[in-house]
């Protein structure tokens, strides 16, 4: 079996929350998966996709590929109660509505986001011009998401639904901070498929150099600050020691800076062809060929 992902930055294997929550369960199992990032390939399946290499067929989204790695005996949640377990599908719902689309709202649709961070990313993948026709793509696909689960006005503010959005993603982070508690994980000192979830999302949140009032709430709860710097050390030792939020803010900087150069350099090209069409000798030699033309 091989899994595709969305491929990592910002100290994480994926910079995708679904992607993540795989390949953190995998690591929390100890299963040595097989992993292909995407890398301008992309085949237009959701990732992540897990293809089975007996029958060729392939699984996505990770409640499908988790359940098919219990399935094959590739699971950790042998030690929790049938509440327990029912209070995992409780949660990771919560988490899917509204973490994930208060993640996804503030990549995509906070525009300093979408141009410092999502557009620099799209470029590390695609090439030109397909970059910017993802990014756009995507970009219209979470808009479209968002309206139909908060407003069924195509016309309606985004700061609206923002208010909404991010209500919604504070009590679920409220929510999990008081279940986490002080413990080691969500139940107890043995990880569970939760954790990998509540890891991915929350771990995205906190590496992400996004501007987001998400990250903002989350760096209000100490515990869960703790627990995701805690898993991140754990699982991804190497990736942790590798990202700084230092190097992530000069790669911003750097990416602004090129953005105005760009935008002067359009303008200065204008502004020059502007002033040769406008040129007195310009308009002798249009002058000229129209006499020409007139003569024959």
């Amino acid at each position: 079996m091989e899994l595709q992902i969305w491929r990592g930055d910002w100290g994480l294997p994926s910079i995708d929350p679904q992607c993540l929550a795989v390949i953190t369960y995998c690591k929390m199992c100890g299963f040595d998966v097989p992993m292909s990032a995407c890398r301008g390939d992309w085949n237009g399946k959701n990732l992540p996709v897990l293809t089975l290499a007996e029958t060729e067929e392939y699984l996505t989204t990770p409640q499908n590929i988790i359940g098919y790695l219990v399935y094959k005996e590739v699971q950790m949640d042998e030690h929790l109660s049938p509440r327990e377990t029912s209070e995992i599908t409780a949660i990771t719902s919560l988490i899917t509505e509204s973490l994930y689309t208060a993640i996804m709202f503030s990549l995509w649709l906070e525009e300093s986001n979408y141009q410092n961070v999502m557009l620099p990313y799209y470029r590390s993948v695609f090439k030109l011009p397909y970059s910017f026709l993802k990014a756009a793509q995507m970009k219209r696909f979470v808009k479209c998401m968002i309206l139909a689960r908060y407003s069924l006005d195509d016309n309606v503010e985004l700061p609206e639904i923002a208010a909404k959005v991010f209500e919604s993603s504070k009590r679920c982070l409220q929510i999990l901070s008081t279940k986490l508690g002080n413990n080691q994980f969500i139940f107890g000192n043995v990880p569970s498929q939760l954790d990998a979830y509540m890891f991915a999302h929350l771990s995205l949140i906190r590496s992400c150099p996004m501007k987001s009032q998400l990250k903002d709430d989350l760096g209000k709860l100490t515990n869960l600050n703790d627990y995701t710097l805690r898993i991140h050390k754990k699982y991804y030792p190497k990736l942790y020691r590798l990202y700084t939020p230092e190097d992530m803010q000069e790669r911003i900087t750097s990416n602004q800076m090129l953005q105005q150069v760009a935008s002067v350099s359009a303008v200065v090209v204008l502004a020059a062809v502007f002033i040769w069409f406008r040129s007195p000798n310009r308009l002798l030699i249009n002058e000229q060929r129209l006499r020409e033309e007139d003569v024959q």
